[in-house]
């Protein structure tokens, strides 16, 4: 065998060697079983229950009608004959309509103002004023879809009488009509939930590498800055290692939160299994290789959570669930460019919500596959150039001074 052919079978070895290290490490780790598996377990079906059901239906109003008229009469009629809302009460004055708000005997209030027929008999815009309990995004939604619905319906229904002597027309000259696409039960966690399991994906791969990369640095500050559980690797074989001991740590992960949680709570499920899988193995890999590069500035276990923990907020946001990208700022949309959740998310929700084929999200698949050679590059340098070096400088100095890491490992933890 050839000098070039036994450089390769030990690299092979030492990755082999280290993918069995790491899954060692894993579950012998209960913080990182957690963060691997329970919370992958746990999470999508809290947020799922969080926000079910979906869709709140009778959300109960108060209606203020200082008109008086027949046509604010029907105006509060059809209001009360929609799906999203229901008029309990009538109110005087606003005062009043606050005070039941204020009781939680009503989420809404609906005000109709005096001279509401006069505008519309002399053709003129009218107004109703609106408002609403915005403890949840839910009351908000319903008492503003219902009034928008029911003011264009009255709206389409005079203008029809004023021109329809003239067209000689039996339906509405403008129809209004609602056709959701993707989301089909427009419900709020069809549309966010979809964002956010990839998200916990990936924030669950960051938190358990950041907290094994931790558990090491502990052990080589109380042994002389050697890990007595690491195995000799040269850099690149030790981030392979780490990266398949992942990949099949998060195949069942994978496929229970992006493919059996949508079918247990009905959300939109347009791609199967396949179209899944060929997006997650990227993904995984940019991740897991994200979380190599990250690791080091974690320094204890500990520190992890202030880490991984305080970026959650700022990828969900950053994947576009509650702002548009397209609406973002160059800056924050290069920024969320470069966090792997970000095409992994919206890659997911085309397909899954609108039926998108792995041909039509080539764009966010090729972003995935360079992510993982960009991440892989960046965790190569930060494995030979950063994290090596520090534990060489750690041996040196706990040769010269053998006590001097357990001092500063004290410190660190307020005790020295």
């Amino acid at each position: 065998m050839s000098h070039s052919n036994n450089s390769i079978w030990r690299w092979l070895v030492e990755a082999y060697r280290v993918c069995r290290r790491e899954f060692t490490l894993t579950f012998n780790d209960k913080g990182v079983v957690i963060f691997f598996l329970l919370l992958c377990a746990v999470y999508p079906v809290l947020y799922s229950l969080i926000y079910n059901t979906e869709v709140e239906h009778n959300m109960p109003v108060v209606v203020i009608d200082d008109c008086r008229s027949q046509l604010s009469r029907e105006l509060a009629r059809r209001l009360d004959a929609t799906p999203e809302v229901a008029v309990v009460a009538y109110a005087a004055t606003m005062q009043e309509a606050r005070d039941m708000l204020a009781r939680k005997q009503a989420y809404g209030i609906v005000a109709i103002p005096r001279e509401f027929e006069q505008k519309v008999g002399l053709r003129q815009q009218a107004h109703i004023t609106v408002v609403a309990d915005m403890g949840l995004m839910f009351r908000y939604k319903n008492i503003l879809m219902a009034a928008t619905n029911v003011t264009q319906e009255m709206g389409a229904d005079i203008l029809h009488e004023a021109v329809a002597p003239v067209l000689y027309n039996h339906g509405a000259v403008i129809e209004n009509r609602q056709v959701p696409i993707g989301n089909t039960g427009m419900g709020l966690a069809s549309a966010i939930l979809l964002f956010i399991l990839p998200l916990v994906i990936q924030q669950s791969m960051l938190l358990g590498i950041g907290m094994l990369h931790g558990g090491s640095i502990e052990r080589r500050r109380r042994n002389a800055g050697i890990d007595p559980l690491e195995v000799e690797a040269r850099p690149g074989a030790t981030l392979v290692g780490k990266m398949v001991c992942y990949q099949f740590i998060y195949i069942l992960p994978v496929i229970y939160a992006l493919y059996l949680v949508p079918m247990l709570f009905d959300f939109p499920q347009n791609a199967s299994l396949f179209s899944i899988v060929v997006l997650a193995v990227p993904f995984i890999i940019a991740s897991a290789m994200m979380g190599q590069v990250l690791r080091a500035f974690v320094n204890e276990r500990e520190s992890v959570f202030l880490l991984m923990v305080f970026t959650s907020v700022v990828f969900v946001f950053l994947t576009g669930a509650s702002w548009p990208r397209h609406e973002m700022s160059r800056f924050w949309l290069a920024v969320g460019d470069c966090v792997p959740a970000t095409w992994m998310c919206n890659a997911y929700v085309l397909m899954q919500s609108d039926g998108a084929t792995l041909r039509s999200v080539t764009h966010q698949l090729s972003m995935l596959w360079l992510h993982c050679g960009i991440f892989t590059a960046l965790a190569y340098v930060v494995e030979r150039w950063v994290n090596r070096p520090r534990y060489r400088n750690w041996q040196e100095k706990a040769a010269s001074s053998p006590t001097s890491l357990q001092k500063y490992d004290l410190y660190k933890h307020g005790i020295g």
